[in-house]
C-alpha cells in the first residue's frame, strides 16, 4: 500500500463496503489509531466502561466484549449515515491536504433535475507508515444539497 490518493480511494470504498455489509472486524482494521480512539471514546460517553475500553485498545479484550463494541461500531457508523441509502453510496473526489491526509467524498443519487449526485459526507485518511491508508474519521453531512 502507498501513499497514492488512488489507493486511498480503495481503502474508503472498502470501509463504505464494510459499513454496508456489517463487516465489523474490517472496519476496526481500517481505522487508524486516531480513528480507534475517538470510536472508543465516543462508545464511553454512550457507556463503555473505561477498563474495558483499554483493553479493546490494547487487543486483550475478550472476544465477546470486543464483538459488542465492533457491532455497536457498525450501528453508530450507519446511524452517522442515516440519511442516505447506504447501497447507494459512491465515491467522488478525493482531495488532498497539506497534512498528508486524504478526503474522499461520498455521494448519493439526487432526485433533483439538473443534479447527479449530492455529498453524503467524506472519509479522511492517513497514510501509516506500517498499514498503508487507513480512516482517521467519517464527517458525514446529514442533509441534502
Amino acid at each position: 500500500m502507498t501513499g497514492r490518493p488512488d489507493a486511498a480511494a480503495e481503502r474508503a470504498a472498502a470501509f463504505v463496503h464494510a459499513i454496508v455489509w456489517a463487516e465489523h472486524t474490517t472496519l476496526w482494521e481500517l481505522l487508524s489509531d486516531r480513528g480507534r480512539a475517538a470510536a472508543l471514546s465516543v462508545a464511553m460517553r454512550n457507556g463503555l466502561d473505561r477498563v474495558v475500553a483499554g483493553r479493546i485498545r490494547d487487543d486483550l479484550a475478550d472476544p465477546v466484549e470486543r464483538e459488542r463494541f465492533l457491532q455497536q461500531l457498525v450501528v453508530g457508523l450507519r446511524r452517522d449515515l442515516r440519511s442516505v441509502e447506504l447501497t447507494e453510496l459512491t465515491l467522488g473526489e478525493c482531495n488532498s491536504a497539506s497534512d498528508g491526509s486524504v478526503a474522499v467524498q461520498l455521494l448519493t443519487p439526487s432526485q433533483l433535475p439538473g443534479t447527479d449526485a449530492w455529498p453524503a459526507g467524506r472519509l479522511v485518511l492517513s497514510c501509516d507508515r506500517n498499514r498503508g491508508w487507513v480512516v482517521d474519521r467519517l464527517e458525514p453531512r446529514l442533509a441534502g444539497p
